[in-house]
């Protein structure tokens, strides 16, 4: 049976807005296709836990080594690798590509921009910066034959009985049925720290809900080389530290969605953790600075989200510049004060939650229009998407 094959880095909130891509191609070529995902090795559990492919190939793009990429290129020959989809929009493009080339797939489908230097895949979509990734991603399916799923047709995130089995143990004894659990998620990836709120106004926040809600409990979360930085947070808050808990680097992938989907609700900057929230639809609460959230906070029911945002002329930076303009003080996160954090966790947290201030809108993507011949003619790419692409030999 032929394969194809998606590649795609980045974070745990890049994977997850593969989704519905994925979910298009099964609908499609479940049965005449094997899908291949090519991601990182920190990666690859989120992946399997999405239930829609049915291999994992691991490249690191950091560090690269000629050997493993040619090993891996090998492989997706070996698998009779027919349609390429290379996911890359920001980062690692050249190396996407060259993999793609080398994959041996007859037709190859990726982004491009008219002014890069990057020479594009014959077969591509405008990598507009201003659409949401989702969006990108479904183009580029019903370019190559798929058309998109419905909502309630994207197959579940996998949670075992063994993830929630963890996940209870580190509530056992701490958290009662009777009360209210808040998961707070303070970091953010560090290849952009510039996407953290204070932790000095996530206490002030975290204060006010304790002395409001006596059925409150407070569960800080974060991977283990942030256990540290958590705990300055847990720190701040003295006299509530029995109903604050810091299970930053204690739990793994599977218990931590378990974690988060036992969530009353989730407080997070937009991270990986803010995005499994979203997309294991609990109430959420969002803050965003340095990216716009049109562009990844797609994820999960409207009137279960509320994603606070205060554009700033130099937002979005993220993906856009190599430095951020402000230099690290993230004046756009500033502005997001703690009443307002408050108020939104207040209105989620309320049981059930008596509505939302979704602030996204509501995208009505529309698919290229008559003028899409031309405009893959100007970026130098075949007009028809069925045509194959010239495979290099190996």
């Amino acid at each position: 049976m032929p394969s194809i094959c998606v590649l795609k880095w980045g974070g745990l909130g890049s994977v997850l807005t593969t989704r519905p891509f994925l979910q298009a191609l099964r609908d499609r070529f479940a049965g005449l296709h094997r899908i291949i995902y090519i991601t990182t090795a920190s990666n690859a559990p989120l992946v399997e836990r999405l239930g829609l492919v049915d291999q994992i190939f691991m490249l690191e793009p950091r560090g690269f080594r000629i050997i493993p990429a040619l090993r891996l290129t090998h492989r997706l020959r070996q698998a009779q690798t027919s349609i390429f989809f290379d996911l890359q929009i920001h980062t690692h493009r050249r190396l996407a590509q060259t993999v793609a080339r080398l994959s041996g797939a007859s037709r190859r489908f990726g982004f491009f921009r008219p002014r890069e230097s990057i020479p594009p895949h014959c077969h591509g979509v405008y990598a507009n910066p201003f659409a949401p990734v989702d969006q990108l991603y479904l183009e580029m399916a019903r370019l190559a034959g798929a058309p998109p799923p419905r909502p309630k047709h994207i197959r579940p995130l996998g949670i075992s009985l063994g993830d929630e089995e963890k996940a209870r143990a580190l509530l056992h004894g701490w958290l009662t049925p009777q009360e209210r659990l808040l998961v707070v998620n303070p970091n953010a990836s560090a290849t952009a720290l510039v996407r953290r709120w204070p932790i000095p106004r996530y206490a002030a926040t975290l204060a006010a809900l304790l002395r409001e809600m006596p059925r409150l409990k407070i569960a800080l979360i974060g991977s283990d080389r942030e256990r540290a930085y958590v705990e300055t947070l847990r720190a701040m808050l003295p006299s509530e530290k029995t109903r604050v808990k810091n299970v930053a680097g204690l739990t793994s992938l599977g218990s931590l969605m378990a974690l988060i989907a036992r969530a009353d609700c989730v407080l997070s900057n937009d991270s990986g953790p803010l995005h499994l929230a979203l997309a294991l639809d609990v109430p959420t609460v969002g803050l965003f600075g340095p990216v716009h959230p049109d562009h990844n906070a797609r994820l999960g029911r409207p009137e279960r989200k509320i994603i606070l945002y205060h554009p700033v002329l130099c937002s979005p930076c993220v993906h856009h510049v190599a430095k951020p303009p402000c230099g690290g003080n993230n004046h756009c996160m500033r502005m997001i004060s703690p009443e307002e954090v408050a108020d939104a966790c207040r209105v989620l947290l309320s049981n059930p939650p008596h509505g939302s201030r979704d602030a996204l809108p509501e995208w009505r993507f529309t698919r290229y229009g008559p003028d899409a011949d031309a405009l893959r003619a100007i970026a130098g790419m075949r007009a028809d998407p069925s045509a194959p692409c010239t495979t290099p030999s190996m």
